[in-house]
């Protein structure tokens, strides 16, 4: 499982990448900046409800997975397919972030 860390770390790159203030997502959530920033600075643990918003106004989404699945994603790459009941699920993860990397203007890599 992902520490609150972790999961503050991810939403506040999201942020910075779509260059949002902290007001500006604040305005967007119907949240003070200053709890925008704690919880995007990993300062505050935020409820389920106000994690899912500001998710939400990121272009993402949170997600509940079985842990096998969880490990599975973690442990496999694209170059190293996953087990059979997982290769699906890793193959859709991995084409959903290259295909938001070229979005990004970052580099496609291959199998896209």
């Amino acid at each position: 499982m992902k520490t609150l860390s972790a999961i503050a770390n991810h939403l506040e790159d999201e942020r910075r990448r779509l260059m949002l203030d902290y007001q500006a997502l604040a305005e967007r959530t119907g949240l003070t900046p200053l709890s925008v920033r704690n919880i995007l600075q990993g300062r505050t643990a935020p409820r389920v409800t106000t994690l899912m918003a500001i998710a939400d106004q990121l272009g993402l989404e949170l997600l509940l997975l079985p842990k096998v699945v969880a490990t599975g994603l973690q442990a496999h790459s694209v170059e190293e397919p996953a087990p059979p009941a997982l290769s699906r699920v890793d193959r859709i993860v991995a084409e959903t972030s290259q295909l938001a990397a070229a979005a990004a203007g970052g580099k496609k890599t291959k199998g896209v």
